[in-house]
């Protein structure tokens, strides 16, 4: 009989614990960021950091060919298909780039928090670097400009920038 009795006070008081579970109100739901990034100077930051990071990679490249990282792991898409091409006809050509370009500015234009896109305006000296034939014989342009400056579109990927276009601003000056 207290078998019994114990039994059924044990089965009462469950069912009034799944009772009072499912009478109390829900907790509310935290609200969550879909933002990629929290404000426009992140983003800026996030894209220079990429795109410095990117030139450091060229340079290293040009003094020595088996360097990490790969120039390309910073691009995708269209930034990607053009140094292929780039790169392409250069070794068809018999051409190569040799010296080092220096980052001279980065600057903010366009950024779009949610979807992390992310638009710069940049100015590279490449007055340090010479383009060889094959033959080892120096063939920069003599009317080259020494510094140029590209708008350079980012995107997110893996939780990282990648270099998604540059295009060179034939009017802009550094």
């Amino acid at each position: 009989m207290i078998l019994r009795a114990t039994t059924a006070t044990l089965g009462l008081a469950a069912a009034a614990v799944m009772l009072s579970g499912c009478l109390a109100p829900a907790p509310e739901p935290t609200p969550t960021s879909t933002a990629v990034f929290a404000s426009e100077d992140e983003a800026f930051a996030a894209a220079e950091e990429t795109y410095r990071a990117y030139i450091d990679a060229e340079n290293a490249r040009s003094a020595d060919p088996t360097s990490d990282p790969e120039p390309q792991s910073f691009l995708v898409g269209e930034a990607l298909e053009a140094d292929i091409d780039a790169r392409r006809e250069f070794q068809k050509r018999g051409m190569s780039i040799v010296g080092t370009s220096a980052v001279v500015s980065v600057t903010g234009t366009a950024a779009d928090l949610t979807v992390g896109d992310v638009t710069v305006t940049t100015c590279l000296d490449s007055s340090l670097s010479r383009v060889l034939n094959d033959a080892g014989e120096d063939i920069t342009p003599t009317d080259r400009d020494s510094t140029v400056a590209a708008t350079v579109k980012l995107v997110p990927l893996d939780g990282e920038m990648r270099i998604a276009s540059i295009a060179g601003i034939a009017s802009a000056s550094c």
